[in-house]
């Protein structure tokens, strides 16, 4: 938030007393802000949802979409409070909460709505959003009804839930130097906000009920001839190029040689955070990466296709992130070395992490258990005697597994090919 006044006052959340799932409600300048203060007799009118550090989803008039939480700056004398679940959240609510946040992103923003929130007739509602919808909508797919209707239910109807109790500290004072650096930096999720508009707004040209990128992938599987306008418009929003200027940006989040050059403060704070968020939900980029796998072998579209290595991508960047915070904090003496451990072929947890990368691969895996009757046979063939091997780090996928039970026959094409399977003993 850029200063017009050198003098003033600023806070920002308070990371260290936040969790994912937290519920942020903050008051903003807008119009529609002061209707809805003084309509529901509140000094809030905005809310968000906090997905993990650093990172919140709201609804404003750019739509559904993620933000930096370090770049949120409030004047000192506005209201900012942080709930959470009296009873805590589930891992499996939290789960479910994140994911329906994250799959309506780009959603349009409905200032009619957000009105009706507290004047006119609530009878109908769209699938456009406002923010404290998107909150009550979230927790309501996890099970969880923080509002009577939670399609129309205003910023002070979710402070008010029973189910919700304040967080305390949930913020702390920006100092100068804080906010100088932020204003001087370049903002990635407004880069990836922009890009995500553009997109879906040129979709929206096709079919305008077209609000979020899922529906633009379901749109686009009833109408094939759009692929080629859509993959158009995939690259020039610049959508599929964002990762490298993120990856420019900080090019020691990803090499440990750099990273340990680097000789600002906060490096152990960031690392660890990046270890935390792993265990928060499913990892979306593995989970998109898995999702488009499927819809590419589906429809053989190029858009997947695009959208599939995009996330390959992704996942691969991931996945360097959290070696490389890892490995630091191990260097460091901030975290004893843990032990390798692979998952065994054909267990359950085997596939569950290879159905999430690779749907199709785990459906051909399970076919041959079933046709030969038998899991102690090769993953790819069904022919046995069978050995488990795995992949050395280097060689590893970003996400799913990087074992398999192989024949010899199987394994000699991987290796042949490039994988350097070893013994798993």
């Amino acid at each position: 938030m850029l200063r017009d006044e050198q003098t003033r006052n600023y806070k920002r959340l308070n990371e260290a007393a936040l969790l994912p799932g937290d519920i942020i409600l903050t008051t903003a300048t807008a119009i529609t802000s002061k209707t809805i203060r003084v309509a529901t007799r509140s000094d809030i009118s905005h809310a968000l949802i906090y997905v993990e550090n650093y990172s919140v989803i709201d609804a404003t008039d750019e739509g559904v979409h993620s933000r930096n939480s370090q770049r949120l700056h409030f004047e000192e004398g506005c209201s900012v409070y942080a709930l959470r679940l009296r009873a805590r959240i589930t891992a499996a609510q939290l789960s479910d909460v994140l994911s329906f946040v994250r799959s309506h992103i780009g959603t349009e923003y409905s200032v009619r709505e957000a009105v009706r929130t507290v004047v006119g007739s609530r009878n109908e509602w769209s699938t456009k959003q406002f923010c404290s919808r998107l909150v009550a909508q979230a927790f309501s797919s996890a099970g969880i009804q923080l509002a009577k209707d939670p399609n129309y239910c205003s910023p002070a109807d979710i402070q008010r839930s029973e189910l919700l109790e304040a967080i305390p500290d949930a913020t702390v004072s920006v100092k100068a130097d804080e906010a100088e650096f932020w204003e001087t930096r370049a903002d990635i999720p407004q880069l990836m906000r922009d890009a995500t508009n553009t997109l879906l707004k040129g979709a929206r040209k096709s079919d305008a009920s077209i609000q979020s990128l899922n529906d633009l992938d379901l749109y686009l599987a009833w109408h094939p001839e759009k692929d080629e306008e859509f993959s158009r418009l995939l690259v020039e929003a610049g959508y599929l190029t964002i990762w490298q200027i993120e990856m420019k940006k900080n090019p020691w989040q990803y090499d440990l040689g750099i990273m340990q050059m680097e000789t600002g403060g906060g490096l152990e704070e960031y690392c660890r955070n990046v270890l935390n968020n792993e265990g928060v939900s499913p990892n979306r980029y593995v989970v998109n990466r898995g999702g488009y796998r499927k819809r590419f072998a589906d429809y053989g579209l190029n858009y997947f296709k695009l959208m599939l290595e995009l996330y390959e991508q992704l996942a691969f960047l991931h996945r360097q992130r959290v070696d490389v915070a890892t490995e630091w904090l191990q260097a460091n003496g901030h975290l004893e070395k843990q032990a390798v451990v692979h998952l065994i072929p054909h267990s359950a947890e085997w596939f569950e992490a290879l159905e999430v990368w690779d749907p199709i691969q785990s459906a051909m895996v399970r076919a041959v258990i079933e046709t030969f009757e038998s899991a102690d046979i090769c993953s790819v063939c069904g022919d046995e005697p069978a050995t488990d091997y795995y992949l050395p780090k280097p060689l590893r996928s970003a996400g799913g597994v990087d074992t398999f039970r192989l024949c010899q026959d199987c394994m000699g094409i991987r290796r042949s090919s490039g994988e350097a399977f070893l013994p798993l003993a």
